[in-house]
């Protein structure tokens, strides 16, 4: 059967997102994971559709018999070229779909000047193989940490200032600022994002003069993303996160996303009480970023 590759559309959206669910579904079910409590629908999330906008040119759907089979999407930051969703529909899995997605998707990202290359891969055999074909390889496990909000004000206290800063044009150059020394590269547009269309609270440590020592989003139900200058300073912003959302009796469960890289927060939410849900594997062409010192948002916007 003949597949079609195109751009993805605003009209994608719902078909793209049951793809995903479908084949998380799968892939989970696999592994022995209980999948009756992860719901299937077709509403697609806040990053798809942000990712769709914002990068056209790296997000692309596979059709086959008029409907979307799988699809792909990726971001440029800098000179990094970073695959944020490759799914395809279980029924036609290992049929060369996906590899034809990823080339698109990565060859959009090298003409926008990128020479680094990464993603969050799936515990999947397969798709590590592809990734490692395309000359992404294995840096370190992405553990998916669950515990409740209470656990992570048994942290230690921030000795330094923890300020709530709102969401303004300096405070992006300022996260901005911390990012290059951190992350790598500048994504003021990520933290628009996340401030003004995700209204996600941000809690940070000042630093010197006009720069801030920490920061990071938090969300019911997450923590991340979190950039800090030095490595224990983590600690103290996990800290001030579980006390924002604490406020107001919140008790429920959250999930923090540490690399395998990053020792003092890894090993403080095992002994606060957190548990590993499962483990992803970052891969790339070549080492970045200080990531001993950053927790990421997840594996679509990193």
């Amino acid at each position: 059967m003949d597949t079609e590759y195109r751009p993805a559309r605003e009209e994608d959206l719902p078909a793209m997102r049951m793809v995903q669910g479908l084949a998380v579904h799968d892939l989970a079910a696999r592994q022995g994971f209980d999948v009756s409590s992860m719901p299937l629908d077709d509403q697609p999330t806040p990053p798809m559709r942000y990712l769709r906008r914002s990068e056209p040119d790296m997000s692309w759907v596979a059709v086959r018999d008029g409907r979307v089979a799988g699809f792909s999407q990726g971001f440029v930051r800098g000179d990094l070229w970073f695959l944020s969703n490759l799914f395809v529909h279980p029924e036609v899995h290992s049929g060369g779909i996906g590899a034809a997605l990823l080339q698109r998707c990565l060859q959009a990202g090298l003409r926008r000047g990128a020479s680094v290359r990464a993603v969050c891969s799936s515990p999947e055999l397969a798709a590590q193989a592809l990734y490692a074909r395309a000359a992404m390889i294995p840096r370190f496990p992405l553990f998916a940490l669950e515990g409740h909000v209470e656990a992570l004000r048994r942290l230690p206290p921030a000795r330094a200032r923890i300020v709530r800063p709102k969401a303004s044009s300096r405070l992006i150059g300022r996260l901005g600022s911390l990012d290059e020394y951190v992350w790598g590269g500048r994504r003021d547009r990520d933290h628009r994002f996340a401030q003004r269309e995700m209204k996600l609270g941000c809690v940070a440590i000042e630093g010197d003069g006009e720069h801030l020592a920490a920061y990071a989003y938090c969300s019911a139900g997450q923590v991340g993303p979190l950039c800090a200058r030095r490595p224990r300073l983590q600690l103290e912003l996990l800290r001030a996160a579980g006390d924002a959302l604490g406020e107001g009796g919140g008790a429920g469960k959250v999930r923090v996303w540490v690399p395998g890289v990053n020792g003092v927060a890894f090993v403080a939410l095992l002994e606060a009480g957190f548990r590993i849900l499962f483990s992803n594997l970052f891969m790339a062409s070549r080492p970045f970023g200080r990531f001993d010192r950053y927790i990421p948002s997840g594996g679509t916007l990193l």
